[in-house]
């Protein structure tokens, strides 16, 4: 079986249009890997803001450095290395509490992949990468849900994605 044939079954099997797909996440990630360019900045805007799912959002290194963010949204870098630790060890985050944009949200959930806060009216979804780590926040009336399952969804569509070019590619 070729390797186009192999990726067009892939494809297939996630029910999924050869050429971009049915989400409009799928086509902007695909049509962006064809291009072979990346910016980090069309993520933040265009799939997880202008999703109109998330308030603002981030993408950071593991080191807290600011790789993307939405207009007037900070991300201190300690807030950004106190994030990345809490993937190892959310212990200090859940007695402490988070602290995304100078505001302290209480943690709700906290694992090795994804960590979840509260506050007041809204919260934030952090989902590690293997270099990155994608903040989503939310105010009311958007949801913990939706902000949640769109910064989610992201990082899974682009891992795919990846998956699917070392299927093309013979790996």
């Amino acid at each position: 079986q070729s390797r186009s044939s192999a990726a067009s079954d892939v494809y297939k099997r996630q029910g999924i249009n050869a050429e971009y797909g049915v989400n409009p996440t799928i086509k902007f990630l695909v049509s962006n890997s064809k291009a072979n360019k990346m910016s980090w900045q069309t993520y933040v805007d265009t799939n997880l803001v202008g999703s109109g799912k998330v308030s603002k959002a981030a993408i950071i290194g593991h080191n807290g450095g600011t790789w993307a963010t939405s207009s007037g949204f900070v991300v201190s870098q300690q807030e950004g290395l106190d994030l990345a630790a809490a993937f190892k060890d959310a212990s200090n985050l859940r007695s402490k509490g988070a602290f995304i944009n100078k505001e302290k949200h209480m943690v709700v959930l906290a694992n090795d992949r994804s960590i979840y806060g509260k506050k007041e009216k809204g919260g934030f979804a952090a989902v590690k990468t293997t270099q990155a780590i994608l903040i989503g926040t939310y105010v009311e009336p958007l949801t913990a849900g939706n902000c949640n399952n769109t910064v989610l969804e992201i990082v899974i569509m682009r891992s795919w994605l990846i998956t699917v070019y070392l299927i093309e590619q013979g790996y």
